[in-house]
């Protein structure tokens, strides 16, 4: 981690130099002896305070401070004068100067007021620095998609964005559903508002009203003072009701009664409470069904579903499966502080032919085991993958028997064998070639003549492989 730097501007070489030894034992320091020459430094390093004198030459200490400013208004400057003037140093802090030390100060003063500066810019940049990784997180950053069915997810997420209307988000689960729920509220006009998620399949429903709507002191037992529900403290924000189809039928009935009169009553209270939220739900269940066989409200659910907006699962947009597989990698890498060389496209591709039940969320979760397993500076191969995902969906293991005629079978056995070991180097046709004693040439003759190309998938090769071994 690098020293903060200061740099001092003063035309007393004494000055500078006493300034030097007193910061050297904590701060890089610079110096120079005019205005001009400071703006010019500020220009090429990353100064972080200025110890600006007051009476410098040519070019005085306030017209310095205006022209530091102008190029870099987060630069801190501290003024010095000989002069204890409250009108100067009130001008100076009015211009954008930090402080304000009448000389000769006190060692620890001048230190103390550095220190100081230097605490509030690191918190700052780290607040900064949070706030970008949580706008990442929050607004499309895991949405990763080429997908012709996501970019139009997309574009429901910036129209219905741009209003207040109520959202009904379906999809499996594993697809991003709450993501897509932020991303809304993020490109909003109450995204200075509250984001309160409440996850309705995971509070007990004897608590869920309490939670929702909260309760008065003496409600009941227990309830030792009064406790707000997320409806009030996402007041001007967004609620986000995750999994709505679990909820109680009477829970139901009383969102239904806050959709409509914008209220809520505390759980033990006497008044109704006006709350200004947007409602955006989701469930991986059919509700419509639900509705049909009586364990949904139709109504609603239609107050729910003003507009609709269905995920896609991961196997229905396997386009974006690589795209996934290189920012889960990259992602998952920086935050276990790994060194890797990338994902061998045999792993690629059976992590592309799997079915991902769990979707996005699986995939994620996968990537980070591979990442977390693997040693520094080596790849993610086929064979790193696990085998409930390279398992599945294996064809049944061919015989002799399956096929009747000699010659085909004979075809059949060398076409396999040959992409076995098309798949153990890579598809490097010269290595293959070498690996079957034949002249590369004569690979590539028999790879046209057996209608084999890159694109079969490793899969059936390993399914031909285990046949050999069990024969």
């Amino acid at each position: 981690m690098r020293r903060p730097i200061v740099l001092i501007v003063d035309d007393e070489p004494a000055v500078r130099e006493t300034l030097e030894i007193i910061l050297g034992d904590y701060y890089e320091t610079v110096s120079v002896s005019n205005g001009l020459e400071a703006v010019e430094i500020v220009k090429s390093v990353p100064i972080d305070v200025v110890l600006l004198d007051i009476n410098l030459p040519h070019v005085d200490g306030f017209k310095t401070l205006g022209m530091l400013k102008q190029h870099n208004s987060s630069v801190g400057v501290v003024m010095l004068s000989a002069i204890d003037s409250a009108q100067k140093a009130v001008y100076a802090l009015n211009m954008g100067a930090y402080d304000y030390l009448t000389k000769p100060f006190e060692t620890e003063d001048l230190l103390s007021t550095i220190k100081r500066y230097i605490d509030d810019l690191t918190l700052k940049r780290e607040i900064t620095f949070l706030r970008e990784e949580l706008q990442s997180r929050l607004g499309y950053g895991d949405i990763i998609s080429k997908s012709p069915k996501m970019q139009h997810v997309f574009d429901l997420v910036k129209k219905v964005s741009a209003a207040s209307a109520n959202v009904l988000i379906t999809g499996e689960s594993g697809t991003g559903k709450e993501l897509i729920a932020r991303a809304i509220h993020e490109l909003s006009d109450r995204k200075e508002r509250p984001f309160v998620a409440i996850n309705c399949g995971a509070v007990p429903s004897e608590l869920m009203e309490s939670e929702m709507f909260g309760y008065e002191k003496g409600a009941f037992t227990g309830a030792n003072a009064t406790k707000i529900g997320k409806f009030e403290f996402a007041e001007g924000g967004t609620i986000f009701l995750d999994e709505i189809g679990t909820l109680h039928l009477h829970l139901q009935a009383k969102l239904l009664r806050v959709l409509q009169e914008k209220t809520v009553e505390r759980v033990g209270g006497n008044h109704q409470i006006d709350v200004d939220v947007r409602i955006i739900a989701a469930t991986n269940i059919d509700i419509a069904s639900a509705v049909r066989k009586g364990i949904f409200r139709e109504d609603l659910y239609y107050r729910l579903k003003v507009v609709p907006i269905e995920l896609p699962s991961l196997r229905q947009r396997r386009e974006d499966i690589p795209l996934l597989v290189d920012y889960f990698f990259d992602r998952l890498c920086k935050k276990s502080n790994k060194s890797l060389k990338g994902i061998g496209s045999g792993a690629v591709q059976a992590l592309c032919d799997y079915s991902w039940p769990g979707n996005v969320r699986e995939l994620e979760n996968l990537i980070e085991r591979l990442v977390v397993l693997a040693k520094d500076g080596t790849e993610i191969i086929y064979g790193d993958i696990p085998v409930e995902i390279t398992g599945q969906g294996i064809p049944k293991k061919p015989t002799a028997y399956d096929i009747d005629d000699y010659k085909e079978a004979c075809k059949a056995f060398e076409r396999n064998y040959i992409i076995g070991i098309l798949n153990k180097t890579g598809w490097n046709r010269s290595k293959a070639a070498v690996l079957l004693n034949i002249h590369r040439n004569t690979l590539l003759h028999k790879m046209k003549d057996l209608s084999i190309d890159s694109s079969h998938s490793i899969r059936r090769s390993q399914s031909f492989e285990n046949t050999l071994q069990d024969q």
